[in-house]
């Protein structure tokens, strides 16, 4: 009896197995050889940047040509080129680019019309009488943009983020977690920026900012290749590469035009 058992068992154990072995070989998945290629180039990080759910999906999407092949801003132009002689692609050239700061109003430069003391970020102030600052475009200074960089880039001085181009990776979650949107991408080659973003009229910037940009247009008049005052803000034309920016700069009355070094500071 026990020998009976134990042949009929086995017997359904193969047919079984059987059974697996064919519903694997029927329902299988054929896998494109560049996806896992992919994969072992790419950091691994799972930031989502690239604008898809994780490493594995970036690389299948870029696989089916539903992302390009310079999508994975962590890994930069060098992973980008790999990723291109994977896909058949190669020979372009990859621009790197860095997040740029619009404000530079730091604590002592932010004029108040009321004190806030509610909870310490940059989304919860902005809901609650702009924080109480006067300007209402400029930088809150709790470090939003801070907390939510994964690759240290960004540091908080004085009430002011300065972004380390060396380390910034452009993912762009610096510049989602603003709510005022003073945060955009630049070429990481044109390290000038206007650090202001009101649309205020001169009048009023002076009464709410000492370090805004009044729309006086000498920018526009001395570099005016690069540089044009829109809606009351002095704006940069990053396509115009190689110019000289230093007349710009260096007259600015209310020296809101930047030049970055190493770290994005005043």
């Amino acid at each position: 009896m026990i020998l009976t058992s134990i042949i009929v068992l086995g017997a359904l154990g193969f047919v079984f197995a059987a059974l697996l072995a064919l519903a694997a070989d029927y329902f299988a998945v054929a896998v494109d050889p560049r996806v896992s290629a992919i994969i072992a180039i790419v950091p691994g990080a799972n930031c989502g940047a690239c604008g898809a759910g994780g490493c594995h999906d970036f690389a299948e999407r870029v696989a089916k040509g539903e992302i390009a092949v310079s999508g994975c801003v962590v890994g930069g132009a060098e992973v980008a080129k790999k990723i291109a002689e994977i896909m058949g692609t190669a020979g372009f050239t990859v621009h790197k680019r860095v997040a740029a700061v619009h404000c530079g109003a730091d604590n002592g430069q932010r004029w108040r019309k009321a004190n806030y003391y509610g909870v310490k970020s940059c989304k919860n102030a902005d809901l609650v009488a702009s924080g109480g600052l006067m300007c209402s475009y400029g930088c809150l200074g709790y470090g939003d943009c801070f907390c939510v960089c994964a690759f240290d880039a960004i540091k908080m001085v004085n009430g002011l983020p300065q972004i380390d181009p060396e380390k910034c990776t452009a993912c762009g979650k610096c510049v989602t977690a603003c709510p005022r949107a003073i945060i955009s991408l630049r070429p990481y080659d044109f390290p000038v920026r206007v650090a202001c973003s009101s649309h205020d009229g001169p009048a009023a910037t002076r009464k709410n900012c000492p370090v805004g940009c009044i729309a006086c247009k000498i920018c526009e008049k001395t570099v005016p290749d690069v540089f044009k005052v829109v809606d009351n803000l002095a704006v940069i034309d990053y396509t115009k590469t190689g110019v000289d920016c230093g007349p710009a700069i260096v007259k600015c009355p209310t020296k809101c035009i930047l030049q970055g070094g190493k770290n994005e500071q005043k």
